[in-house]
């Protein structure tokens, strides 16, 4: 019983997130489009006439490598946060072995000094 209810609720935390997560990425499709006719408006005031097409290539391209380096930056600074939480994980599980060792060897010299009494 106890199962089926941990499934149930693993499954709706799944649809809510499935849920969050497109409303998320929908809301980021607007931004984009703004940001698209901006990059446009820009990109018709800046550039001449004749040679619009070549200064979109290169503008899309100029986007994409800093995008690129944006994705990469935060990739990398996850790995390092994950790095560093499993580093965490560990000091503290260190940590909680040593309370266990000396709480255990409180309850046994407290033990013997009960017996030697």
């Amino acid at each position: 019983m106890a199962d089926e209810i941990e499934d149930k609720i693993k499954k709706m935390a799944d649809i809510r997130t499935l849920v969050l997560t497109s409303i998320i990425s929908a809301l980021a499709l607007v931004v984009g489009l703004f940001w698209n006719e901006a990059i446009k408006g820009a990109i018709e005031q800046i550039v001449p006439q004749g040679e619009g097409l070549f200064y979109k290539f290169l503008a899309a391209m100029i986007v994409t490598l800093v995008v690129v380096i944006i994705i990469y930056v935060i990739v990398h600074s996850q790995r390092i946060a994950e790095k560093r939480l499993g580093e965490l994980r560990k000091s503290r599980e260190k940590r909680l072995l040593e309370i266990k060792r000396i709480a255990q060897f409180f309850y046994l010299f407290k033990s013997t000094t009960i017996m030697f009494n």
